[in-house]
């Protein structure tokens, strides 16, 4: 019986947050500058080649989810395709980046925005991998340069050694998302 009452509490408090929704009184999206500062970097952005193995590329930023999430998408239309979404777990600006290595590392943002950018850095097991020995995505820097255009850098790691440390330089192309 005790059961039967959670479940029926858990569908009651979904209904609630639907008919919330529905009524045009979503829950305002988070305030925050570490946030905010992903939310400004919607849009579509290209990246020149880097060399031979990693032609010209196209990420995206769009804002998602009644405002309280970021999807970022690398190498768009590339089988290299990877997603990253944003998103604020309380206080903490966390990010799940999906990977072609086939793993999730988690990752949590610096306290705060410092020189027009934001680090993020693993947060735990990377992911579904077996451990941090596993190669993946350790850690990434996003940083709006005075130009307009993006810095991203980020750390591929394997046995406690950065193996690559792709930092490419992104042209904003259009302010929105293509789709």
């Amino acid at each position: 019986m005790k059961r039967i009452s959670i479940v029926f509490l858990g569908v009651l408090l979904g209904i609630a947050g639907i008919a919330s929704v529905a009524d045009g009184n979503p829950p305002p999206p988070p305030d925050d500058p570490r946030f905010e500062f992903l939310r400004s970097l919607e849009g579509t952005w290209s990246a020149p080649p880097m060399g031979d193995d990693h032609p010209g590329s196209v990420f995206e930023f769009r804002v998602t989810s009644g405002g309280h999430a970021v999807e970022e998408r690398e190498f768009v239309g590339t089988p290299m395709e990877m997603v990253t979404l944003y998103h604020m777990r309380g206080k903490d600006l966390m990010a799940t980046h999906y990977c072609s290595l086939g793993n999730q590392p988690r990752a949590k943002a610096a306290p705060r925005v410092v020189d027009r950018g934001l680090r993020f850095d693993c947060a735990g097991t990377p992911g579904n991998a077996a451990s941090h020995d596993e190669e993946h995505i350790h850690g990434w820097a996003i940083r709006l340069l005075e130009d307009g255009s993006l810095n991203y850098s980020a750390q591929l790691v394997k046995n406690g050694e950065v193996t690559e440390a792709p930092d490419m330089v992104l042209t904003r192309v259009q302010k929105t998302a293509s789709r």
